[in-house]
């Protein structure tokens, strides 16, 4: 119950330093993903469930604020997938090492504008992808890359204190003193 809570309030808290903090620090008219990298982090830590729970929770957020008119769920689908993943990389996690996260958060950030760009402006007609890729892509995948440098520390000691706390709970209850 103390894993949900807390994610739910990490997604929450997430949303909104994207949302209004960050967007004091635009570079290049663009603001990192920091909900992409909760979603992959904790993709990466936990495994595939638990990616794709907070790639969809993270893109209803979206979804709900930020929707594409009139269909809903194109940002919790495309979070979604990319949580469920990035569980796959579980098995090769390793403890504060941040070069793997980095490299599977900047090519999740490429997918991500991609899909993007295939679901708003391709279908749409607008057809130079790589005018995108130049103005959005690019920059803001070096932006996220280098939030993911702070952020992934302080979500890796988050999710190391939530698994120290349920390995504690599942502990004999005579032994919880030792």
């Amino acid at each position: 119950m103390r894993r949900k809570i807390t994610l739910a309030l990490l997604i929450l808290a997430c949303f909104l330093l994207q949302c209004s903090v960050f967007c004091f620090f635009e570079i290049a008219s663009v603001v990192p993903n920091i909900l992409l990298i909760l979603t992959i982090s904790f993709g990466f830590m936990q495994g595939k469930k638990e990616g794709l729970l907070v790639g969809f929770f993270s893109g209803l957020l979206i979804d709900l604020f930020y929707g594409i008119g009139s269909v809903l769920g194109v940002y919790a689908l495309i979070y979604m997938y990319l949580g469920f993943f990035s569980g796959f990389f579980c098995k090769v996690y390793f403890d504060e090492d941040v070069k793997v996260p980095m490299v599977m958060i900047a090519g999740s950030d490429l997918i991500y504008n991609t899909a993007v760009y295939l679901f708003l402006f391709l279908l749409r007609g607008k057809l130079n992808y790589f005018a995108y890729l130049r103005s959005v892509v690019l920059p803001e995948l070096v932006y996220t890359v280098l939030v993911t440098i702070v952020l992934y520390r302080i979500f890796y000691r988050i999710n190391k204190y939530l698994v120290k706390k349920e390995a504690r709970g599942k502990m004999a209850l005579w032994l919880r003193n030792y």
